[in-house]
């Protein structure tokens, strides 16, 4: 869902736009994420940690927004990515595919569409899940990101998150954040492409930056799949306001 691409501008935007430590120190060392990590913030992947010199300013989780109440609840800053439902599935097929911790999927696209209408997929519906965290849209703090707008317009989005995050940033500082945060770029740097996680991610069956692209579902859906999840869509998400655009 371009949570990567999002991680690494926020970082960016809370660390002086410092490209050379963000090409110097893999993205996994440069925030926490909270599904790897023990209740008490001690232990992450299994083994003992040394966060950075006052801590890390910036968190992820994909994790459902019924699981993060207690967070959401108080004043700290959230950015909530969001990607359309059908390319996000297609992502998340291919990330199946590599992952070894979830078993190499080694199914086709539909078979895995079949494990999405059992809902037996990894963080629950994909549906059901951005409705979840669309329903604090009117929490303070609070900003939603959605992979298209960021695709189409960067610098536009990038300018948003960064008034968001309260960071006074210059034209050139916009730039310098967009030019390294483009697909190709990251897909390119050893320290955003997530090759130094190969005992987990099989590169050779799929790269974990893959295409990038807005419209992939085209060439995955067939007819009946696309029919089911435009009727869950406008069942689930349209009668909340929570719009996607599947194509540019």
């Amino acid at each position: 869902s371009g949570t990567s691409r999002l991680v690494e501008i926020a970082w960016l935007l809370t660390n002086n736009i410092d490209v050379t430590g963000a090409k110097e120190i893999e993205q996994s060392a440069r925030h926490l994420f909270l599904e790897f990590c023990d209740p008490s913030f001690e232990k992450c992947y299994g083994a003992e940690f040394t966060p950075p010199p006052g801590g890390f300013n910036v968190v992820k989780t994909h994790l459902p927004y019924h699981m993060m109440k207690e967070h959401a609840n108080r004043d700290t800053k959230i950015i909530v990515g969001f990607r359309n439902p059908k390319d996000n599935l297609v992502s998340l097929y291919h990330f199946y595919r590599m992952n070894k911790l979830l078993g190499n999927f080694p199914g086709t696209f539909s078979e895995f569409f079949q494990l999405f209408k059992d809902k037996h997929l990894i963080y629950g519906d994909i549906l059901e899940y951005n409705a979840g965290w669309w329903s604090i849209r009117d929490r303070p703090n609070t900003m939603y990101v959605n992979y298209e707008d960021l695709t189409e317009d960067p610098v536009k989005e990038v300018r948003r998150i960064a008034e968001f995050l309260g960071k006074e940033v210059s034209d050139e500082d916009i730039i310098k954040i967009v030019k390294w945060t483009t697909f190709r770029n990251m897909r390119d740097e050893k320290s955003t492409n997530y090759e130094a996680l190969k005992d987990i991610l099989d590169f050779k069956i799929s790269p974990y930056m893959r295409k990038g692209t807005v419209g992939d579902w085209k060439n995955h859906f067939n007819e009946e799949e696309n029919k089911y999840i435009e009727k869950q869509y406008e069942e689930i998400c349209v009668p909340l306001g929570l719009k996607f655009r599947f194509e540019l």
